[in-house]
């Protein structure tokens, strides 16, 4: 962790357009074209890299925005999408099936908390809301079916700081997975670093920094990121929370000032 600057990781990041130009070009097409059938179902079944089908997938504008957060976090790979909110239920909904329970922090952001407490018991899956800064009220909570732990690094807006190094030790005691919400602190706290399985952000807040548009994202491993998108089953590319390209390529640009803005 010690190692790990997020700032370094940011300034470093230069990705350049087709033609030249000191910032990538934006994408601004729905739908793909190929040369060769083969290619397009090579796409399909997620064999072929490097090649794009569907804007509601992925497009080479989001790529380059998911990339550069996965450099920040720390994490293998990244994925944006169209709100905070659509990156959080997103995670949560490939993960959990009916019957599966979750152990949350009780100090969570407004829009997480009902979406726990007030539509995911529709589906059979239920969360328990406890003090995640307290690790016995954690462990008491958790059962056979807990699937997720799911915390802020910094809640909002109650400002309390939970031990996510701990909190990475009984997920993984537990076989749960460890999502833990850095939209606070950006830059101050890399929970990839310190065991969490997936980080998510509400871009609109600190990244972006703009107060211009809304946007989310996930931070986890390649397995986790390809299994959002898969084209039979993920649950980013059936329920579609896709960032819409030149916002994208807006928070790209505003994100290489953040170690700036942060200090």
């Amino acid at each position: 962790m010690s190692k790990f600057n997020p700032a370094d990781n940011i300034q470093d990041l230069q990705y350049f357009g087709e033609y030249g130009g000191v910032n990538p070009s934006i994408t601004d097409s729905s739908t793909y074209t190929f040369l060769r059938a083969g290619t397009m179902e090579g796409v399909f079944e997620g064999e072929v890299e490097g090649c794009y089908l569907y804007s509601r997938h992925w497009n080479p504008t989001n790529r380059y925005l998911s990339m550069a957060l996965a450099e920040m976090e720390g994490t293998e790979s990244a994925s944006v999408m169209a709100s905070g909110m659509g990156a959080i239920t997103s995670a949560i909904m490939q993960i959990c099936s009916a019957g599966d329970a979750i152990v949350s922090s009780r100090t969570i952001y407004g829009g997480t908390y009902a979406f726990m407490k007030n539509y995911l018991p529709k589906f059979n899956i239920n969360t328990t809301f406890v003090d995640t800064t307290n690790l016995e009220q954690v462990k008491a909570a958790i059962t056979p079916n807990t699937k997720i732990i799911f915390c802020e690094t910094i809640s909002n807006p109650m400002l309390e700081v939970s031990d996510i190094a701990e909190l990475s030790k009984i997920a993984k005691a537990n076989n749960c997975q460890l999502i833990v919400d850095n939209t606070f602190s950006p830059m101050i706290f890399s929970p990839a670093k310190l065991g969490a399985d997936i980080v998510v952000h509400s871009m609109t807040k600190f990244i972006n920094g703009m107060s211009d548009c809304v946007a989310g994202t996930v931070c986890a491993s390649h397995e986790f990121i390809d299994s959002l998108y898969d084209v039979n089953s993920g649950t980013a590319m059936l329920l579609g929370p896709v960032l819409d390209s030149f916002r994208s390529s807006s928070i790209l640009k505003n994100l290489r000032t953040l170690h700036i803005r942060m200090k």
